[in-house]
């Protein structure tokens, strides 16, 4: 019974749209699995307050463009897989930033960024082996940097997503949250 409870507790936390719990419930990996894992992508600011969220499957209606007050956000990717276990969960964002050179002249410097970064080899789990149904990575993120050498970064344009791989290697990939964001101008400029 009180396995039961503690599932049901689980599965309320992450539809919520809240990080996975810190002891989630482990399963075996079976021997064959054909279901994906879920994986939801949740962008916030870094105050906590949340800008967007988007899910594969993916939930109803489609999330207009997120327009950021400044250029840093914290993205959480939460991966949930109660039958075959979550063995990785990433977050991804792609950028596209605006830079003005001092003599006026401008340029757009591309980014793609992965946490963690890709690998080479499969990622799959033995038959048998212990897998957390739940995981979560949570990520602070600064979109200028030093991207643009000595040139000021003007504006941002950018997507967010995240994805969760099984115990069987089976992926599942957020839908993008699309993000802008522009440095303030203030009188003349």
């Amino acid at each position: 019974m009180m396995r039961a409870v503690t599932a049901a507790a689980l599965l309320l936390v992450c539809r919520c749209g809240g990080d996975a719990p810190a002891n989630p419930i482990r399963v075996a990996v079976p021997a064959d699995d054909d279901s994906p894992p879920e994986a939801v992508i949740i962008m916030r600011r870094l105050d906590g307050a949340r800008l967007g969220r988007h899910s594969q499957p993916p939930g109803p209606g489609h999330p207009r463009p997120i327009t950021l007050t400044e250029p840093r956000l914290r993205a959480t990717t939460v991966g949930r897989d109660p039958n075959g276990g979550v063995a990785r969960v990433r977050v991804s964002i792609s950028e596209r930033i605006d830079c003005r050179h001092a003599g006026g002249g401008t340029e757009e410097v591309l980014r793609t960024r992965y946490f963690p970064p890709p690998q080479i080899e499969t990622i799959r789990s033995n038959p048998g082996a212990p897998l957390p149904t739940a995981a979560t990575r949570t990520v602070p993120l600064s979109l200028v940097g030093d991207r643009c050498g000595g040139a000021e970064a003007t504006a941002v344009h950018g997507e967010l997503w995240g994805e969760a791989i099984n115990g069987a290697g089976l992926e599942a990939v957020t839908p993008h949250l699309r993000f802008s964001w522009r440095k303030p101008t203030f009188g003349g400029d």
